[in-house]
Parts: structure tokens; C-alpha cells; sequence
């Protein structure tokens, strides 16, 4: 039952969103039901209030040694179930599209080396490659990750791309050594975002360039919802809550995109300003944080001027892009 809030709150999230209205009072008529549900539940004996604290994702509950090992299998497991076109169309379609509406054009793509810092099960870094990159390496904390992505590029017969594992707040490469950075969606999910940008900047060449996602904040009620969602699921396993979505028929990559921020044991949220601020210590230039993005991104939404947009969605997705003098 904890797990199948997930998809009602993020369904009626949703619904409420496209409708256009105002959304405060119909996103707490949902939760209002919802509570209600819970209730009724937990009073007729049907559902335990408390249940096994194996795989608790509160930060402050989870022992440092653990975190790395269980953000990798999180991860790992939500990729590992995605289909064939889920892989290997849907990034490299959203990544040209990310970059060709915020204007960035990467010359002599075919000479460059990216590095996929914290690749999960490789999609991104496979993305890279399929647009024309020469040398695409993914690193990443999760022995399931990087196993799928070996596998899944082993039998596509894609050449050009490393998969190993390591950790982004410690890069095992040298100082200088690409002509790309990207890191999508990972740093604040871990002990040190600082440090990882750090890293970043420490391994990418004079002249390369950097691109970046880190969770906003403010986040609006989007991210409302996802922080009541951690509340409610707080002590749930993994992997009962894989099966309790799929049960319903719910798509791999649907499930991915509920779960990932709801379980994971870290979910930073930052403010443009802490973010700019950590790139201009690192030593990064020309950081610009971009104001376009795929469809169904918060950010393009905003752009777009939805209703209540701002209101919805905060100030929308943290992406940027940077350069190293």
C-alpha cells in the first residue's frame, strides 16, 4: 500500500498539472484522500503502520559505508529493467534536443572524449557515442549498472565506449583528460556535490566543455509531492516496491522516473546560486544555467508559460553548461 501511493500521487499530480487550474487545492484534495485511504486501512488491521526497516532511505537513518552501495543498487535495478527502446532511443533523442534548443553546438564531436560521470545503466553515455563522440567512458558506483551497460553495448556491437565502476566524488582519471564532462541527474544523490563538481572541473581540458543536472530548489509542488512521497515510503524495501508498480503494469522507465527521487538515500535540492557559486570555486567559466529543455521538462514548461508554471514547478530543472579556461 505505501508503494502504490507513489503512482496515485503522481498520477493525480499529473492530471492536475495538464488541467490548466490552479493546482493547490486539487493536489491537497489528493493527499487529503489519500491520508483518509491510509487510515481507514491501518484502523481495520489490513495494513501495518510500521513494517521493515530494511533499505531505509532517510539519510540521517542510513550508515555512510552504506549509501554508495545502496544508491548503485537502486539504480542499477530501475535501469536494468528498461526495454530495448527505452535504452538506446529515447536518450540519444532527448539529449540532441536538449542541446539544439539551448543553441550548444559541439564541434568536431567526432574527436572529442566524454566522460559519463555516474552513468547508472549507461544510456547517456551509449547517447554520446550514437551522436558521434569518438571515446564516450562511463563511470559509475553500481556493479548492476555497469554489468547491464557492458552487456547491452557488447550486444548491439557498439565500439568507442568503456564502462567501469568508480566513484564521481573521487575520479580516477587525470587532471585534463576530456574534452566532455556529463554528469546527468547524480551528484545530489551523493555525501559531497561539491566535491563532485570539483572533480568535474579537475578532469575536463582547458577549452572543454561541462554540462550538469542537480535538483532545484525551490522546487514547487512537484517537488512537494516527491518529499511527502519519501515520507510515505521511507521504510519500504526496493524491491517490493519495483514489483508493487509493475504488479500494475506500470513501464519500466515510468517506474524509474517515480521511484528514482522518492527512494534513493540522497536527494539534494539547491538553489541556482549555490550551484554557480560551487562552479566559480572550482575554477569553471562561462557557467549558464539553461532555459530550454525536452517536452516534458519543468524547465520548458516554465519556458513555455504554462499556467501556474512557477507555482507548479519552482524555478525548474538545474541544468548547466560550463567551460574550464
Amino acid at each position: 500500500m505505501r508503494s502504490w501511493c507513489v503512482p496515485y500521487l503522481f498520477e493525480n499530480m499529473e492530471r492536475i498539472f495538464a488541467s490548466g487550474q490552479e493546482p493547490v487545492e486539487a493536489v491537497n484534495r489528493s493527499l487529503e484522500t489519500l491520508a483518509q485511504f491510509l487510515l481507514s486501512a491501518a484502523n481495520s488491521g489490513f495494513g501495518a503502520v510500521g513494517g521493515t526497516r530494511d533499505n531505509a532511505h532517510n539519510a540521517s537513518s542510513v550508515p555512510s559505508v552504506d549509501i554508495e552501495e545502496l544508491t548503485g543498487e537502486h539504480y542499477g535495478r530501475l535501469f536494468e529493467a528498461f526495454s530495448a527502446a527505452s535504452f538506446w532511443d529515447e536518450p540519444a533523442r532527448l539529449l540532441k534536443l536538449r542541446l539544439e534548443r539551448n543553441g550548444i553546438s559541439i564541434s568536431d564531436l567526432e574527436d572529442k572524449q566524454v566522460l559519463d560521470a555516474g552513468c547508472g545503466g549507461g544510456r547517456y553515455t551509449l547517447a554520446w557515442r550514437l551522436l558521434g563522440a569518438k571515446k564516450v567512458i562511463g563511470l559509475d558506483v553500481s556493479v548492476t549498472g555497469v554489468f547491464d551497460a557492458r552487456r547491452r553495448a557488447d550486444q548491439a556491437g557498439i565500439d568507442g565506449v568503456i564502462f567501469q565502476r568508480g566513484n564521481v566524488l573521487q575520479l580516477p582519471f587525470a587532471e585534463n583528460a576530456f574534452d566532455i564532462v556529463f554528469s546527468n541527474g547524480v551528484l545530489h544523490h551523493t555525501v559531497d556535490w561539491k566535491s563532485g563538481v570539483a572533480e568535474l572541473v579537475r578532469v575536463l581540458k582547458p577549452g572543454g566543455i561541462g554540462w550538469i543536472y542537480l535538483i532545484e530548489e525551490p522546487g514547487g509542488l512537484f517537488w512537494d509531492v516527491i518529499e511527502i512521497l519519501r515520507v510515505i515510503v521511507k521504510n519500504e524495501q526496493r524491491g517490493i516496491a519495483r514489483t508493487a508498480l509493475q504488479i500494475l503494469g506500470i513501464s519500466a522507465n515510468r517506474i524509474f522516473y517515480m521511484l528514482d527521487h522518492v527512494m534513493v538515500p540522497i536527494n539534494i535540492r539547491l538553489t541556482p546560486d549555490a550551484i554557480e557559486k560551487c562552479f566559480l570555486a572550482a575554477g569553471a567559466t562561462h557557467v549558464r544555467r539553461l532555459s530550454r529543455g525536452t517536452d516534458f521538462d519543468r524547465i520548458e514548461r516554465i519556458y513555455q508559460k504554462d499556467p501556474f508554471a512557477t507555482l507548479k514547478y519552482g524555478v525548474g530543472e538545474n541544468r548547466y553548461v560550463f567551460l574550464k579556461a
